[in-house]
């Protein structure tokens, strides 16, 4: 008889055996909500388009801020990852992942759309581009990408069997077959904006080590969708904030 290791069997029990995975068509639109101390402001937007064909799932997350100190700081993020079930869980082995960042100057932009197209003017997480951005800049547009298939798992797992507290890890098949590691833990259910929600906190491993910025999500019971995603940067708390 085959034998399961506790984390497998873990993983088996927290996800919906059979469960269908049903994505919005629609562009998600979120408000980007930046925290410092005690000042909030409306720093932005983004906008999230997901597609699942039988196993093959692509999401991509545009998003730029309102001007500040003269510039317009913008991502550009792309994940193609095939979603397989097995023993209870999906597998995740991404074929594709990008993550772009530039900070053009507002004045220069005229209201067109942002390019990535000189070098000079901005960085990727596979290394292209000369734009000067911290290891911390970078490490955030890594996530910021990896975690649009959290839009995916979120749909499949089975939160009402998960107790307080409750750890799932799981392995992802980066394009250079690299393994990465994410982990979530469940904080139960909570109500957000009028809304009842799982409230759920994950981190994914970064060169290796687990990074140094988790994040936490309200997702909506009812769609499965996220309501918020928080994390606490080392520029203050930027939240993504569902709208509707």
């Amino acid at each position: 008889m085959k034998r399961f290791t506790l984390p497998m069997l873990a993983l088996a029990v927290a996800f919906s055996a059979g469960a269908e995975v049903t994505l919005p068509e629609e562009t998600l639109q979120y408000d980007v909500c930046y925290h410092c101390g005690f000042i909030k402001i409306s720093a932005g937007e983004a906008d999230i388009n997901l597609n699942l064909d039988n196993n093959n799932f692509t999401a991509t997350m545009n998003g730029q801020t309102e001007p500040i100190g003269g510039r317009v700081y913008a991502i550009s993020d792309t994940l193609c990852a095939s979603m397989e079930p097995a023993a209870g869980l999906s597998k995740e082995v991404v074929s594709y992942e990008n993550g772009w960042y530039t900070k053009p100057k507002a004045d220069t932009l005229d209201g067109s759309d942002i390019e990535f197209t000189n070098p000079s003017d901005y960085k990727n997480i596979v290394g292209d581009g000369d734009l000067s951005a911290s290891s911390e800049t970078m490490e955030a547009v890594t996530i910021s990408t990896d975690m649009l298939a959290m839009f995916y798992y979120f749909q499949q797992i089975d939160f009402a069997s998960m107790q307080l507290g409750e750890n799932i890890n799981m392995s992802v098949t980066l394009p250079d077959g690299d393994v990465q590691q994410v982990s979530m833990v469940y904080e139960g259910t909570d109500n957000y904006n009028g809304n009842d929600t799982f409230r759920l906190r994950f981190l994914y491993s970064y060169h290796g080590v687990m990074s140094k910025y988790p994040v936490t999500a309200q997702i909506d019971m009812d769609s499965r969708l996220p309501l918020l995603f928080s994390a606490d940067l080392k520029i203050g708390r930027v939240e993504l904030v569902l709208r509707g």
